[in-house]
């Protein structure tokens, strides 16, 4: 009796070991690890460029670029009612019923996210070669080391017209639309890169850089 006892003592020690042992393997394997800051920043970097781009995608789709790109005023040389880096947010631009900027601000200011939107077009400076100028559409200050870019390209046209203040097509004292080809247009800050009898005025590059606020 007392062997047998003593059997089911052992028995019961080791068993009890085993699922002692199970049970620390089961929780160190659940052990979450917080990420490294160099990884949460690399991830957070991943997102943000995502995100710029698919706004930029969708922006572009929707012919809201164009638009924002096209409101301008020839007279002053500047944006509709911007200063001369542009406007401070895409708030800003909704107000004045333009639809990207509700996109950006929906997309980025409950996010904490700060960007900039820049036009870049290439200008002539001689002899087949081209330089590019850098207009800022909407600007929020300096960028952070770890900030992220995405860009997409507008083609622009002979015939596509700038747009009055209220986002209707700006007009010529007898009632035509001002084209990006004509004389009225020659403060428009993007360059014809070279002249011809092709539709095409030029291709800019519509870039926007982002950073965490």
């Amino acid at each position: 009796m007392v062997t047998r006892g003593q059997t089911w003592t052992l028995e019961g020690v080791a068993a009890s070991v085993l699922v002692l042992a199970a049970v620390v393997f089961i929780l160190q394997s659940s052990i979450i690890t917080p990420l490294s800051a160099s990884t949460t920043n690399q991830y957070l970097e991943e997102r943000q460029q995502e995100l710029a781009t698919d706004v930029l995608s969708g922006a572009a789709s929707q012919g809201e670029i164009r638009e924002a790109i096209l409101y301008w005023n020839p007279d002053k040389e500047q944006f509709h009612g911007a200063g001369d880096k542009g406007y401070t947010s895409g708030g800003v631009l909704a107000t004045r019923g333009l639809e990207l900027g509700g996109r950006l601000r929906d997309a980025f200011r409950e996010r904490g996210i700060s960007y900039n939107l820049y036009v870049r077009s290439p200008t002539p400076t001689g002899a087949g070669q081209f330089s590019s100028e850098r207009t800022s559409l909407i600007y929020q200050g300096t960028p952070s080391d770890s900030a992220v870019s995405a860009s997409t390209y507008i083609t622009l046209y002979d015939d596509d017209v700038l747009l009055a203040e209220d986002g209707t097509p700006l007009l010529h004292d007898n009632g035509s639309e001002v084209q990006l080809d004509q004389p009225a247009a020659e403060n428009f800050y993007v360059d014809e890169p070279a002249l011809g009898d092709g539709p095409v005025y030029t291709v800019v590059e519509v870039q926007i850089i982002a950073w965490q606020s």
